[in-house]
């Protein structure tokens, strides 16, 4: 029997780069230091033409600072390096510079930028060297004239060099280190990870909604229902139309693509070791949830997905997701166990081969309109066996079933 490691991929950020770009970058962790050190590069004089970088090479421009903040590695505190940017693109950067002075948007985006170094955001798990490690994310406030003092300096130096200010406070936020280690919330879980590469913006739009409900969030609880955690899907939470599975057919209907975030959750929390509660598959292997035998379905009210949380403690999940590759992961972060969960591949026991194509008359289509909203899977059965692992050695061992009809090619065509 082949096995699937328990480690996924690291995650990924949401969104392209922008005009403004707002980096936070963990490197290894060092030995914690008594007091953060911030150090303001001084502005030279014209260098000489030796020295001065080109001004036919472009160069960023680039406003930034280092410190050092609290963090939980290992079972116990420490401190990492942390380096927040105000990084404005090369090509922007030189009409900047061409005019030496800080433009009306320049001004907004480090206004924004300061902003956002005093609103923090909270501790959060951060994996580095295939580690994870908790970060405090401090709050940080600047000294608004010695800002923008270092800003006019950088636009107008001709080396073009980063330039680091000045912090006039650093503080811990309300989501402190503590409020996890208290919680005993100090390890990570399990990771579960799909692609919705391929999908519909309206579908995009539904993953981008259920997954924001899962970013950084906190369940205390017994029993963990989707549903519930989830909230109401409707058009005040955020959810718009797209393509569910209903009965025989594929339809429209509100939400649709919800259940790429409840398979991912699915799969994080199985993989965490958790006892099932309630699941069940889609009605057909869906070409989105691959390896198949993994997904779970849920239909408010009617369908959920349950899990009784055995950890002895609460749950943290963390998400990210990139819709240019279409990569989601969802993480479930707790009390550490005293064993490792690895999933066999899937196996197939039984295949039924897929029906003939489908064609349904749609009123939303004009005359002749033909568009493709299901394409043929093989029916039947899949198992997945789970392993909990104690210093090498299986302790226990359940099987996962998941059984699929036949699905065809459906399309629709308009009247």
């Amino acid at each position: 029997m082949k096995v699937i490691s328990l480690l996924l991929p690291t995650a990924l950020l949401l969104g392209a780069a922008s005009a403004q770009v707002f980096t936070a970058q963990v490197p290894t962790p060092q030995a914690p230091t008594q007091t953060p050190t911030f150090q303001t590069s001084a502005v030279q004089a014209a260098p000489a033409p030796a020295q001065a970088a080109p001004q036919s090479v472009a160069a960023p421009l680039v406003l930034s600072f280092k410190a050092q903040v609290p963090a939980y590695k290992n079972g116990q505190k420490t401190s990492v390096p942390l380096t927040r940017e105000l990084r404005i693109p090369a090509e922007r950067a030189a009409i900047i510079r061409q005019r030496g002075i800080i433009t009306q948007s320049l001004g907004e985006d480090l206004d924004k930028w300061v902003k956002e170094l005093g609103s923090g955001g909270g501790a959060r798990f951060e994996q580095q060297q295939g580690g994870w490690v908790l970060v405090q994310y401090d709050l940080f406030k600047l000294d608004p004239e010695a800002t923008r003092t270092a800003l006019l300096a950088a636009i107008k130096d001709p080396a073009m060099k980063p330039v680091q200010v000045k912090v006039q406070s650093q503080t811990a936020p309300e989501r402190d280190l503590n409020f996890f280690i208290s919680r005993g919330i100090t390890g990570h879980l399990g990771t579960g990870n799909t692609n919705y590469k391929g999908s519909s913006k309206a579908r995009m739009t539904n993953i981008h909604v259920g997954a924001g409900r899962f970013k950084d969030r906190l369940f205390e609880g017994g029993t963990f229902s989707f549903n519930q955690f989830l909230g109401p899907i409707n058009r005040a939470a955020g959810y718009v139309d797209g393509l569910v599975i209903a009965g025989d057919r594929t339809e429209e209907g509100l939400g649709g693509g919800i259940c790429q975030v409840s398979t991912t959750v699915f799969r994080s929390l199985y993989r965490a070791g958790l006892p099932v509660v309630e699941r069940s598959p889609h009605s057909y292997q869906v070409g989105y949830y691959k390896p198949q035998g993994l997904d779970a379905a849920i239909y408010q009210p009617s369908l959920d997905l349950k899990f009784k949380n055995d950890t002895g403690g609460a749950i943290w999940f963390q998400t990210d997701w990139n819709d240019a590759t279409g990569e989601f992961n969802v993480y479930a972060f707790g009390k550490p166990r005293d064993f490792e969960v690895r999933l066999s591949e899937p196996r197939v026991i039984k295949t039924i081969p897929a029906p003939a194509d489908r064609t349904i008359v749609s009123s939303k289509l004009a005359a002749g309109q033909r568009q493709q909203v299901d394409w043929a899977m093989p029916g039947g059965t899949l198992e997945v066996d789970r392993l909990f692992v104690r210093s090498g050695q299986v302790f226990k061992k359940e099987t996962l079933k998941s059984n699929y009809r036949p699905w065809p090619n459906i399309f629709l065509v308009g009247k």
